[in-house]
């Protein structure tokens, strides 16, 4: 079977360091190589080629005439891809599948963001057959009225290549990693991590977003020191061995993210995580199993004190079980067979 992969050309697929919706997009793209299909990618520079054709595409500028030229640019390439196509692969924008949908193909649109109800309603209007809705965890789809029309799949992380560390010394270091913004809850870390004693090293780009740009040098800066340490960004390798020794992964979300995968790639390298109520967490954490799912910064500071009752064996044997390539792509399997017989 061939399968066109549709990617935002934002960050490429495999992401070099920071890339949620990349790093999935790439692992399904590995795991259905792996099970014998061709898969062809239409996504942004730097990409890598699996055993299929790769189409390279460009954001847009600011302008209207470079968004409405990229967007043009971008069906024409799809629709071209699309010839050969078995089914298509959405990670992508709506607004992209212009060229997809008079072809009658077999779609899977993924939603790795918050869901707005109308782009579900548009893509049951232009796919009135054979379309598959995945959403990334019961929180992301609750709101919906449509919430039985879409296949709830946990993203995953690539378990083999993480290596698990059972034992950590006791003066080892706590973790938070991922973007520095007020919404993921940094400063909530470092205040835990300092009501409880323990050294706490972050780790993270700086974000660039408004209103966002001056929340490092205010929440974050001024408490750096020999406990609070920053080590900037870190690629796949320094990401596994920075979860591998932490005593605990702290990731006090502030907002409802579908799905925080560093909790499962923190969990594959025996790494118990303490989160905040928000979001997936409770659906990922399951508190004194593998972790503690916690509500405010005094609860936090109670689970650091509490974090070696946590047995990492069982830590690492959940993110098998639950969140494994191999679990990931079990179910999209299914659903892309389910399709095809339609």
């Amino acid at each position: 079977m061939r399968l066109l992969l549709l990617v935002d050309p934002n960050i490429p697929v495999p992401p070099v360091q920071y890339g949620g919706t990349e790093r999935i997009a790439a692992l399904l793209a590995e795991g259905l190589v792996e099970a014998g299909h061709t898969v062809d990618l239409l996504a942004g520079p730097g990409s890598q080629k699996y055993n299929g054709c790769l189409q390279i595409h460009y954001k847009p500028g600011s302008g209207r005439i470079s968004r409405a030229y990229r967007k043009i640019l971008f069906r024409f390439r799809s629709g071209r891809l699309a010839r050969s196509a078995d089914l298509v692969l959405n990670f992508g924008r709506l607004d992209y599948l212009g060229a997809i949908a008079g072809k009658k193909l077999p779609l899977i649109s993924v939603f790795q963001n918050p869901i707005p109800p109308s782009e579900i309603e548009e893509l049951q209007r232009r796919f009135p057959q054979r379309l598959g809705l995945v959403g990334i965890s019961r929180q992301q789809i609750a709101h919906l009225k449509s919430a039985r029309a879409i296949r709830v799949i946990y993203n995953a992380t690539d378990v083999e290549r993480m290596p698990f560390q059972e034992r950590v010394p006791a003066e080892s270091y706590f973790v938070y990693l991922g973007r520095l913004t007020s919404n993921k809850g940094v400063h909530l870390a470092i205040a835990a991590a300092q009501a409880a004693g323990v050294p706490l090293k972050i780790a993270g780009p700086q974000s660039k977003e408004p209103g966002e740009e001056n929340y490092f040098e205010r929440e974050i800066a001024p408490h750096l020191d020999s406990r609070i340490e920053y080590i900037g960004s870190v690629n796949d390798e320094q990401k596994s061995h920075l979860l591998g020794q932490a005593r605990a992964l702290l990731f006090p979300i502030q907002w409802p993210e579908p799905f925080g995968i560093v909790m499962a790639e923190a969990l594959a390298c025996g790494c118990p995580v303490i989160g905040w109520n928000n979001g997936s967490v409770p659906e990922v954490i399951q508190s004194q199993r593998n972790g503690f799912v916690v509500n405010s910064v005094p609860e936090m500071v109670a689970a650091i004190q509490n974090i070696d009752s946590i047995s990492r064996r069982t830590c690492r044997q959940d993110a098998e079980e639950r969140f494994s390539k191999q679990a990931m792509i079990g179910q999209y399997l299914q659903l892309v067979e389910q399709l095809r017989a339609e």
